[in-house]
């Protein structure tokens, strides 16, 4: 039984510009969300929905259409409607279980095509291809809500274990709907580089802040007074980079300028946000930026070629760094100041605390490894040319 009349804490308005079947949709992800209506909670049939929202049964489908493809609800024939992803049919799930592979872990990145990710999953495969554990991998491509679906999938797919990198942020806080599906799962999670400090499990997380500290002390070492910085304001490790950007600018007794401060995030649908945002920040040319500090390696490659579209030289005309290290950071031509990431060696932390929490017969047993990594000096960085 439910413990609400969801109809009374279900808001339609007639004079929204917003579709009713659409208002219907976000209402019941809300109660989600809240926590009012739970997985596997039978929702009142159709016919309730018509009669008391007094909405039409196109509009009622129409919606349970939405929620249904973003696997937010489901339906048993003869049943009725629940909360949730459909489940594996317990003979199915047995047959996987049994026959294909002892155990199955999920992984969730937020870009799969940044270079760090395939180097992380592979390393994961192999340190648990000696147990017979099968892998499954999935990209949430920065997008919250594709995310939580993919999480959903794979806990309805029999997942025993799950190592993610989350899309969260301090801005999210405790009303991420990410963080209250994590808390009530009952098998081992492993949070890679993005920390959720309220969520207790076993975590690998580097030292941002630190790193990034570094970078902005060796523009400023250099000459460089007027440093921007670009980053992604989904994770959390953007915003530990973000404190160490700013504390370096502090060390040097230089105030911090929110105009330099530029955020963006994937929700936003910019293609190549790096080359955007660096070419709309290069054309304010009042700001006299001469060094820009990317939240990873893929936005500096982006912005550099937005540079070179200007007829910048760099690091002449502009300075610029990077964090990850990732292979292309390293080829002729480009030659990427940037922070080193062992990528191969977060995988492997990775799925070791995930089998030492699989192994564990007794109270689980969190870690949390924090990892310290250095600078990697190359060819992006000089001094201003006004300082030549």
């Amino acid at each position: 039984m439910m413990k609400h009349d969801i109809f009374e804490l279900i808001k339609i308005d007639d004079n929204e510009a917003v579709p009713k079947y659409k208002q219907l949709q976000l209402e019941i992800e809300r109660l989600i969300i809240e926590n009012i209506l739970t997985v596997n909670t039978k929702l009142p049939g159709e016919n309730f929905f018509f009669k008391r929202l007094n909405l039409s049964r196109t509009t009622v489908r129409k919606a349970f259409q939405e929620l249904e493809e973003m696997h937010l609800i489901y339906r048993l024939h003869g049943q009725g409607t629940f909360i949730g992803r459909k489940p594996i049919q317990p003979a199915n799930r047995e047959r996987i279980k049994t026959d294909q592979m002892k155990q199955v872990i999920g992984i969730v990145v937020p870009h799969i095509t940044n270079e760090i990710y395939p180097f992380i999953i592979e390393s994961i495969e192999q340190t648990v291809s000696s147990r017979k554990i099968c892998v499954f991998s999935a990209n949430s491509g920065g997008i919250r809500e594709r995310e939580l679906q993919i999480v959903n999938e794979m806990l309805n797919n029999a997942i025993d274990g799950l190592i993610i990198e989350p899309l969260y942020s301090y801005i999210d806080g405790e009303n991420s709907p990410l963080v209250s599906l994590l808390k009530k799962l009952t098998i081992p999670v492993v949070l890679l580089n993005n920390d959720i400090p309220s969520f207790e499990c076993s975590k690998i997380i580097q030292n941002d802040e630190e790193g990034a500290r570094l970078l902005t002390a060796h523009l400023l070492e250099n000459g460089h007074k007027r440093i921007a910085y670009i980053y992604n304001d989904r994770v959390n490790v953007a915003f530990d980079r973000l404190n160490g950007y700013r504390a370096a600018l502090n060390a040097a007794n230089i105030p911090h300028d929110p105009r330099l401060e530029i955020s963006y995030n994937d929700e936003e649908g910019i293609v190549y946000p790096g080359y955007v945002l660096t070419k709309e920040l290069l054309e304010q040319t009042d700001l006299g930026v001469t060094a820009i500090f990317y939240f990873n390696d893929d936005l500096a490659l982006q912005g550099m070629a937005a540079a070179q579209s200007m007829n910048l030289e760099i690091p002449k005309d502009l300075s610029i760094v990077g964090y990850d290290d990732i292979p292309r950071s390293r080829l002729n031509g480009i030659r990427l100041t940037t922070v080193s990431h062992p990528k191969t060696l977060l995988g492997t932390w990775a799925a070791s605390l995930l089998l030492e929490q699989f192994d564990q017969t007794d109270k689980p047993v969190h870690r949390k490894i924090i990892v310290e990594s250095s600078m990697v000096y190359r060819d992006s960085v000089c001094e201003p040319r006004q300082n030549h």
